[in-house]
């Protein structure tokens, strides 16, 4: 019996999506645990210190608390999620372009074209392989934001003293101040869950959009 033929190319690459998408879930899973196990260990040390009553050691701990709860611990969980997922979207694209390049036997790579990552990205997809990655919608936008989100991640720590460009800093603050899941505390860029996984659908539906449009345009399936 013939078994029916499956298209594999890029199944590693949702691998590695879903992957991120199953860790995600258990940072949201987990940090309420995390921030219970923190407060009870932090009010257990009063006590034993014989500090229970204490107006002003109770501040103390409550602006403790305060501090991991609303800055070191979405700082250290979700920013590297943010990075992690920029190194699958590049690493996706550069899959996807070639496997388009080779199909159209293209002389020119996405590495041979200038600008930054996004940049060559439009002009490559768009003006040489002619495949649409539709620059002009709010996923494109996002991704814009992202892209310097991520280089002060990477490059800065989140930290917005070390950011190099005036002008990526300047957005960034410019951000901060609108009700998008984008945080200035302290100096230190800090991100909500929802922004996270608002992030994360926008690289899953810009990554299938551009999958669909090769594996439709060039079918090239794999016999299992």
């Amino acid at each position: 019996m013939k078994l029916p033929d499956f298209d594999f190319r890029f199944v590693e690459l949702y691998h590695e999506l879903y992957a991120l998408e199953e860790y995600m879930e258990s940072v949201k899973s987990q940090l309420p645990d995390l921030i219970q196990k923190e407060e009870k260990k932090a009010y257990d040390s009063l006590r034993e210190k014989g500090y229970e009553n204490d107006p002003i050691e109770r501040q103390q701990i409550q602006q403790q608390l305060y501090e991991l709860i609303e800055g070191v611990l979405p700082r250290y969980f979700l920013g590297p999620i943010l990075v992690t997922l920029w190194a699958i979207f590049e690493s996706a694209i550069f899959e996807i372009a070639k496997e388009a390049k080779d199909q159209q036997k293209q002389m020119i790579g996405l590495g041979d074209i200038n600008g930054d990552f996004l940049e060559r990205t439009n002009k490559y997809f768009n003006h040489i392989l002619k495949i649409d990655i539709k620059t002009r919608d709010r996923s494109w936008q996002h991704l814009r934001m992202f892209y310097v989100l991520r280089n002060a991640l990477a490059h800065a720590n989140g930290r917005l003293d070390n950011i190099k460009s005036e002008k990526d800093k300047n957005k960034i603050k410019k951000w901060a101040k609108k009700d998008i899941g984008i945080n200035n505390i302290n100096g230190s860029l800090l991100f909500t869950q929802e922004f996270v996984r608002e992030t994360y659908s926008i690289v899953f539906q810009v990554i299938k959009n551009l999958t669909d449009q090769v594996t439709a345009k060039y079918p090239k399936p794999i016999n299992w």
